[in-house]
């Protein structure tokens, strides 16, 4: 694959395929914008060895996840919620308040640089961006932007019998 590359997906095999490449393109930063994570497959074996070895590389390295609803997370991602323990320093994850929940696109970016889009999250029509900087801009913007009007939420640790 050349150092640059645009390409669009329409079916979920293809969105999963561009999400695996974005997440092997990170060096410093992952940022997620995703209803609920569904859709994801974080907390596949194959994932959330990636994730481990993304934030086991270096203690400046980041993870920030901004979703509508945490309970997938809380209640079907074991490995995702180990790892945000395990890495609480460097792993962040905020809920949008509920006057933002209307938001339907998602994503995922790497370094600003790199992205899996998705126009709608009941759709697996997007777009895969690697090294577009100014592409992503726009996106990371938005991303920031949600990052501030959300909440932290799902907490590392499950409280229970």
């Amino acid at each position: 694959m050349p150092d640059n590359h645009e390409e669009t997906f329409d079916t979920r095999a293809a969105y999963q395929k561009a999400l695996d490449v974005v997440l092997s393109r990170a060096g410093k930063e992952i940022c997620i914008f995703d209803p609920d994570l569904k859709a994801l497959e974080l907390d596949s074996r194959a994932r959330a060895d990636a994730i481990a070895a993304f934030l086991a590389a270096g203690r400046d390295r980041s993870l920030r996840i901004v979703l509508h609803d945490p309970d997938y997370l809380s209640r079907y991602s074991a490995r995702l919620s180990a790892l945000r323990k395990r890495y609480s320093h460097c792993f962040q994850i905020r809920q949008t308040p509920e006057a933002l929940q209307g938001i339907a696109d998602c994503f995922v970016l790497a370094d600003g640089a790199s992205g899996a889009i998705r126009f709608h999250a009941d759709h697996f029509r997007g777009k895969l961006l690697i090294e577009y900087p100014l592409e992503v801009h726009d996106w990371q913007q938005r991303f920031e932007d949600l990052w501030i009007e959300s909440t932290p939420c799902a907490a590392a640790t499950q409280l229970g019998l």
